[in-house]
Order: structure tokens, then sequence, then C-alpha cells
């Protein structure tokens, strides 16, 4: 039996989100598997994917780890014994902070997910110490798993990492159609959909200036963003722009997201660069036409399943997106092919290829 242990890192970090989810599948699926086991360093967490009671049955835990600061400490204490302890044969790290390499004495995977920080540096503050993190734990690592071409690519650009050193296993989602949802009693009028981050690389603003010319057009027109709430200077920004009643911000769970996606007459990425795209993958399993920036990462993942525009080009985002509001035939024709495309990209083909990474390390 092959013993896997990850760390508290993601799950610390988020309650809904990408990388946490990737790795709570990894979890349950080894629990699954007679040849595996699996275990997570937490005493307690809020993580959606995880389940809060799973890691905290004792109550008195609960109570003294009710602060999100003390269960971030106490969680990152817990993990570091854990690994000193070294109880285990495969440790895969859930992100990039290296506290664990003094104590490690085990083969550890690297799952990279993207390589923004190191082609936009701009775009982070200057005392960011992530890419360091990012570089250390990348030398160091046994094996890489890259969750696109597009990311080794640019991986290996910036790294001296060997092909044998890096596997490519594309995340993966349940690829049956989702169960038709009745819309959201919070919004009423026709929208675009906008999903997470804001920040930087996600050409955030384009959007919305693109978006201003569209809502002249179609004075109806909403788009609806989820994630955290709006910050100072996107507040700012909307007032200053006329859009506050044209933009609606909704913390989204899981079955709301679907439910935003069902209705929505596009779901929209301006990103400049992502790793993979995960959101791409649910609007194809919710019947959601997907408007891309023209990057290789998207190419790659959506095919000729999305519709791409120039993400430096605020006229062409708006005409794309003009062009999906006023014609239904391209949703469907596009649609279309997204249940085509999303057939390429089954969780049992991601959980089996992390597998086959670990038993690498194993020989």
């Amino acid at each position: 039996m092959i013993n896997v242990l990850m760390d508290h890192q993601t799950f610390d970090m988020q309650k809904y989100g990408g990388i946490s989810r990737y790795f709570a599948n990894i979890y349950h699926y080894l629990l699954d598997d007679s040849d595996y086991k699996s275990e997570i360093s937490l005493l307690k967490t809020n993580n959606f994917y995880l389940g809060e009671d799973v890691f905290s049955k004792n109550p008195f835990i609960k109570f003294i780890l009710k602060k999100h600061k003390k269960q971030l400490k106490y969680n990152r204490k817990f993990s570091a014994k854990k690994i000193s302890e070294n109880n285990f044969d495969i440790f895969h790290p859930t992100y990039y902070d290296p506290y664990f390499l003094k104590e490690l004495r085990k083969p550890f995977v690297l799952t990279v997910h993207d390589m923004i920080h190191e082609i936009y540096p701009e775009f982070f503050a200057p005392y960011d110490e992530f890419s360091k993190f990012k570089r250390l734990t990348i030398n160091r690592a046994d094996h890489i798993i890259a969750i696109s071409e597009s990311t080794k690519k640019d991986l290996q650009k910036f790294f001296a990492i060997p092909d044998e050193k890096i596997t490519v296993v594309y995340h993966g989602i349940n690829t049956s159609l989702k169960a038709k949802l009745p819309a959201l009693s919070i919004v009423h009028s026709p929208y675009i959909l906008y999903i997470g981050d804001r920040a930087g690389y996600k050409n955030f603003f384009r959007l919305l200036y693109a978006f201003k010319e569209l809502s002249l057009v179609h004075n109806n027109l909403k788009l609806v963003c989820t994630g955290n709430s709006f910050n100072p200077v996107e507040s700012e920004f909307l007032i200053r722009n006329n859009l506050n009643d044209k933009i609606v911000q909704i913390a989204a769970s899981d079955e709301s997201l679907d439910a935003l996606y069902q209705h929505a007459i596009c779901y929209v990425s301006p990103s400049l660069l992502e790793g993979f795209g995960f959101p791409i993958l649910e609007a194809f399993a919710n019947n959601c036409l997907a408007l891309l920036s023209d990057t290789p990462c998207f190419r790659e993942i959506a095919g000729d399943a999305a519709i791409y525009f120039d993400p430096l080009s605020i006229d062409d985002m708006k005409e794309k997106i003009l062009q999906a509001v006023e014609s239904s035939s391209i949703k469907k024709q596009m649609t279309a092919y997204g249940t085509k495309q999303l057939l390429k990209f089954p969780l049992e083909k991601s959980m089996q290829g992390t597998k086959d990474v670990y038993g690498k390390l194993m020989r």
C-alpha cells in the first residue's frame, strides 16, 4: 500500500477554488483505492470540498480553532510535525511554501498550476516571496505534475527541467451534463458571466470597458461576477462609469454557480494567462457558451468549442460578446462542440494520471 500525505496549505487558503478542489479530488479518490492510503495534515478546515467535520470531530479542537488565524497557525504546526515523522511514502504539498524541505526524507511530487508570477511579475507586490518559494520547491521536487502542455512549456522556459521529470496531467471533471436548475432570483435580466479572481493578469478592467460600451447598445444587459466583493478601486470605477446598477457580485456556492452558467448568455474569461482554465469545463458541463482570451492554454483546453478574442483589444472583446448576445444560433452550435470537448477531460483519467506519477516514484 502506498501512503500519500498532502498538507494544509491550499485548504487554509481556499474555501472554494480550483486548486483545493483538485487536491480534495485526489484525497477522496485515493480513499477508495485499496492500494493507497491518503491523508491530509489538517486539524481543522473550512474548505467546502473536504467538509469540516471530517477533520474536526473533536469538539475541543473545533472550539479552540474557531478563529481562522489560529486555524492557520496550528494547521501549519501539525503539518510540520507530520512531515518530520516521515511516516508516509510520498508527500504531495498542496502549494509552494518550502517549510517542509529541511525535515522531509521521502520523495515529493509538486503540482505546478501556472507560471503567471514568473511571466507577469509586474502584477504582483515587490516583496511577494511566492516566486522564490516556487523556485525552491520546483528545484527540489522528485517529480512535477504540470496541468497542461502550456504550463509545462512555460515551466521549462524558466527552469532546466528534463522531460522525464515532468508529467502533464490535465484536470478532470464529471463529464455528465449538469441537471437543469432554475435561474437565481437575484438576477432578473440577460447577463454575461465572469468567474473568480479579478486581480492584475485577469484583465478584468478591459472587460469592464468592453461591457460599458456594450451596455450602451443593450441597456438591460448585466455582468454577473462571482468571487470576493468588489475592492475599493473596482467600486470607484463602477461608480465613475455609471455601472453600479449593471454589475452584480455574487458569492456563489457550487450549485448556484451551475445555475449561473446555465442561464448566462455566455461565460467570459479575458485573462492574459492561465495554467488550465477549469471554469471552461464547468461552462461546457452546463451548456454555457465560452468566450475566451486567445491564449495557448485556452486553445489547448477548449479547442474549437469556444469563441476567442484578443485580450488586449477592448473592441475585439466587445464585438465577440456582442456576437454572443445577438446570435442564438452561435450559442447552440458552440455548446454542442463544448459537450464533445468535455469528454476529453474525465475525472477518472486525471486521477489515474496522478496515480501513475506516484507509482513511478515507488519503483
